[in-house]
């Protein structure tokens, strides 16, 4: 396992650089548990265009919260124009989340396959590749070869 990676497409437990894969992965289009930087995906993404579980960005979409300008999640918060399909929470509050109640049968029918939605895309653009990322060979977790 590489502790510290630099570069192009680097490969570490913290990775810092240009498409950077790890567990800490700073730079444009970061993919790890924490990403920070442009086109970020990971479970805690931040950055423009930050795809995750929680999401802070210019442009977010989060599938527990989302926060930023334009945001998009189950929760969302601290959103100049956001729609938090189930209330607004901000995490790093001790509030519990306010829930929405649906207006409707419509609007409880819409939420939840928007919520679906949001909920698969993040699944299948930011999970799948962060866990393919630390498990696969040549990934975050793999030993390094040693001495036989």
């Amino acid at each position: 396992m590489k502790f510290f990676a630099v570069g192009v497409q680097p490969v570490g437990f913290i990775a810092l650089g240009a498409l950077p894969t790890g567990v800490i992965a700073l730079g444009q289009g970061a993919t790890g548990v924490v990403a920070v930087g442009q086109l970020a995906r990971g479970v805690v993404a931040v950055g423009q265009l930050s795809l995750g579980v929680f999401a802070l960005g210019q442009l977010s979409a989060g599938a527990v919260w989302a926060g930023g300008q334009l945001a998009i999640g189950g929760t969302q918060g601290f959103a100049m124009l956001g729609w938090g399909l189930l209330g607004d929470w901000v995490p790093w509050r001790r509030a519990a989340p306010r829930l929405r109640p649906a207006a409707g049968l419509w609007t409880a029918a819409l939420r939840a396959v928007v919520l679906a939605g949001v909920v698969v895309l993040v699944a299948w653009l930011a999970i799948a590749p962060v866990v393919d990322a630390l498990v696969r060979p040549g990934g975050v977790f793999v030993p390094l070869p040693g001495p036989r």
